[in-house]
């Protein structure tokens, strides 16, 4: 990796220290519970040097030992090996990274995805490039798993426009179109908890912000965000937060989202 991390003194050797304690499997880790994200890291000669489930999966090989040591060619077509060896040698010999490039992939199923890929060089020590990092979002599946979100956006914006006047669920539930019922069970579905707490957590953030940032009393803060009385606020802020909105300003607290 490059050093040029534009710190200095002992600030660069503590970062450094960490970055060279990192064990290429604890990265590698979080990108396997990244949904439809393809990882792969490559030396210089274009050879897999390791890949998370997904791009495992994707290649049609059952475990990331089948993969390692493969160059495109051995994986692909020729035809997109080509594609993809022409980006990998762009990086290399320009240091220039490629980044939401769109392609066609093949998928294990042989049928052909929309991938957006970004490709970034891997720097020695030296400042040498031994490598390059390739990640890659599968949109059509992407597509899919936020599609139950993108439905709700209506909801979420009219609660974030409106939070300081009274929300009902009926008022969110048609702007879906829903009954009240069947929206409560979307809605729970998707965040895993009920319109009503969503609504109160938007509230006490929209609260937090202003203790924060504003002598204002908490008797006006309470107004503000949408609490019909001080001690309807206090009640709620104590429950989410965990301690009273006096506290919580005297504490120096931070808005916690």
């Amino acid at each position: 990796m490059n050093k040029d991390h534009g710190l200095t003194g002992r600030a660069a050797e503590e970062c450094e220290a960490f970055r060279s304690s990192l064990q290429g499997a604890q990265l590698q880790r979080l990108f396997d519970y990244l949904p439809g994200i393809y990882f792969v890291a490559k030396d210089r000669e274009g050879r897999v040097m390791m890949a998370n489930n997904v791009a495992v999966q994707l290649c049609g090989f059952k475990q990331e030992g089948e993969m390692i040591g493969k160059s495109d060619y051995d994986i692909f077509s020729n035809d997109r090996a080509d594609a993809y060896v022409a980006d990998d040698n762009h990086v290399f010999e320009t240091g220039e990274s490629v980044i939401d490039h769109v392609e066609l992939a093949p998928d294990p199923h042989n049928s052909i995805n929309w991938f957006i890929t970004t490709k970034i060089p891997l720097y020695s020590v030296e400042g040498e490039i031994v490598g390059l990092a390739c990640i890659a979002r599968d949109m059509t599946s992407a597509h899919e798993k936020l599609r139950p979100y993108m439905e709700m956006n209506a909801v979420l914006d009219f609660v974030r426009e409106n939070y300081s006047d009274p929300i009902k669920v009926d008022d969110l539930a048609k702007i879906m179109h829903l009954s009240s019922s069947q929206f409560e069970r979307s809605f729970k579905k998707v965040f895993h908890i009920s319109p009503t707490k969503h609504i109160l957590n938007v509230r006490v953030r929209a609260a937090c912000r202003l203790l924060s940032t504003t002598n204002d009393t908490i008797a006006s803060i309470a107004l503000e965000c949408g609490f019909y009385d001080h001690s309807h606020f206090i009640r709620n802020f104590r429950k989410v937060m965990g301690v009273s909105p006096r506290e919580y300003r005297e504490g120096g607290r931070k808005i916690p989202w």
